[in-house]
């Protein structure tokens, strides 16, 4: 398939300016993660991060007078490196349809537009999905469309947890909470700034004979808590409050897929906190002088409109190269709570 850059209808720049206004309209919530990872432009294709830094402050030594300083070790670091990979989808617009619009004013163009910010949408979304990963798994593994990737951000293992008990059979809900803190402020020095986790998770804790026990006066029939008495009780044992995430995707063939995994709870950075960012890089369509895309727009989605002859049809084409990179991934932790 042989096809032309067409500027027929909008030229790149202008359809890709158009595209990235739609989507910086779109509500807040539809691409919530990237409040923990939030979008960079960068002018690269390679990532680099240093990971296993940051955590407890460490003290230093008083000396006597005219003793020699202490010695300082360095924290252990790594450094890990790779390429942002791109992703890109395209949607043809066949002899058929442009024959049916060919009397409707702007009938062609607005198709295009309305493929474009579809396509778009979709590569943000498929960005969401993998921000999820980074922030539960402490990695973003991708294999699909010959691309096998994996960025492993070198997560700590007791940073991902199990309940003894699930919580769905009976587990003790602050007991777990309480432990995994207990964790994670050995690792960072700080409390977690929030729990994120899913409305099933929540109805479970909800009914958990623990929580009721907590919250209920004794001899109580009630089998539910409130979800403001839950967190009450989360606060009263200072824990931090509970925010529910339930994005779904369309995993590709119809099927609606969670973003995040709806049996866990995820500790997430207390405010003023970096967990790490979500790089946009250059695809090799901003470069091309076809496309006119000025320097300093060159990272993020672009947009093009092709042509195709035999047979006649035009095609728009949506184009990134993106990866949510985590330097700081002990800033989250895990749990699986519920079956």
């Amino acid at each position: 398939m042989a096809l032309v850059l067409s500027t027929e209808y909008i030229d790149p720049a202008e359809l890709t300016g158009y595209v990235r206004a739609a989507l910086a309209d779109l509500p807040q919530n539809a691409f919530a993660l990237s409040a923990l990872l939030p979008n960079v432009p960068v002018d690269d294709i390679d990532f680099r991060a240093s990971v296993g830094g940051g955590g407890l402050s460490k003290a230093a030594a008083f000396r006597a007078y005219d003793a020699e300083s202490p010695i300082s070790g360095r924290r252990g670091v790594e450094r890990i490196s790779g390429q942002l990979p791109p992703i890109s989808e395209k949607r043809r617009l066949g002899e058929f349809d442009r024959l049916k619009m060919r009397k409707l004013e702007d009938g062609i163009k607005n198709a295009v537009l309305n493929d474009a910010v579809d396509l778009a949408k979709a590569i943000y979304t498929r960005m969401e999905v993998a921000r999820g990963q980074a922030a539960m798994d402490g990695k973003v593994t991708i294999a699909e469309n010959g691309l096998a990737l994996e960025a492993d951000f070198g997560r700590k293992s007791t940073h991902t947890q199990t309940a003894g008990t699930l919580w769905s059979a009976g587990g003790d809900v602050i007991a777990d909470l309480l432990a995994w803190q207990a964790i994670y402020v050995a690792t960072n020095g700080v409390k977690p700034g929030g729990i994120l986790t899913s409305e099933q998770v929540v109805a479970a804790m909800m009914r958990n004979a623990s929580v009721r026990a907590h919250v209920l006066v004794p001899g109580a029939t009630q089998n539910i808590v409130s979800r403001d008495a839950l967190n009450a009780l989360l606060q009263s044992f200072g824990l931090p409050a509970l925010s529910t995430y339930d994005a779904q995707v369309d995993n590709g063939t119809g099927v609606a897929a969670p973003v995040l995994d709806p049996k866990k709870v995820l500790f997430t950075p207390p405010v003023g906190s970096k967990l790490g960012e979500t790089l946009w890089g250059v695809t090799a369509e901003a470069l091309d002088s076809e496309y006119s895309i000025d320097s300093e727009e060159s990272p993020g989605v672009v947009v093009g409109a092709y042509s195709d002859s035999d047979p006649v049809a035009l095609w728009t084409k949506a184009s990134a190269i993106a990866l949510p990179v985590v330097p700081n991934t002990n800033l989250t932790l895990s749990g699986t709570v519920i079956a």
